[in-house]
């Protein structure tokens, strides 16, 4: 005998050998959380950086400010987390966040000699795995060949020609 009510189901994925996947409205709330919450993190490290200490004289010499860049990036996680695959380039932006850090991080190890701030490193690269791990089709995450048509996101299928007239 059955007993009525809702039923949770949990996916196993082959392609992840073996490890427990959960359904796709699980993995696209944790993808749309994940989001968020990295993309309010950095644009509060931003505005911490803005009424904080100053980044440093050779920042604004330069014209640029890396505060800016981090709200920028925050931002568009922010929009982005509401519709991931309509917002595919914000998706990879936050993914390559996480390894950008952790080899900026090491360049300012090895080569200045200042100390490796781990916070940063683990925030970024596990918001990147996150990324990774929640988002519901991998193959477009990564950008094709140069010369190929780019792959349609809702039929995994190449696009057809656009012609020109």
């Amino acid at each position: 005998m059955q007993i009525p009510g809702p039923s949770f189901r949990f996916a196993r994925s082959e392609t992840n050998l073996g490890s427990a996947v959960y359904s796709r409205g699980v993995r696209r709330i944790i993808l749309t959380v994940g989001m968020l919450l990295m993309g309010l993190a950095l644009v509060g490290g931003s505005v911490a950086a803005l009424v904080g200490s100053p980044l440093g004289s050779l920042d604004e010499q330069v014209g640029t400010h890396g505060s800016a860049a981090g709200a920028v990036l925050g931002i568009g996680l922010i929009v982005a987390a509401f519709n991931p695959p309509a917002h595919l380039g914000w998706v990879r932006a936050g993914i390559l966040y996480g390894f950008v850090v952790l080899t900026f991080e090491a360049g300012l190890f090895f080569l200045r000699h200042t100390s490796f701030h781990i916070g940063p490193v683990f925030f970024g690269l596990a918001f990147s795995l996150l990324l990774i791990a929640a988002y519901p089709q991998r193959k477009p995450l990564v950008p094709p060949a140069s010369g190929q048509a780019p792959p349609n996101e809702t039929t995994g299928e190449d696009e057809p020609a656009k012609e020109s007239g």
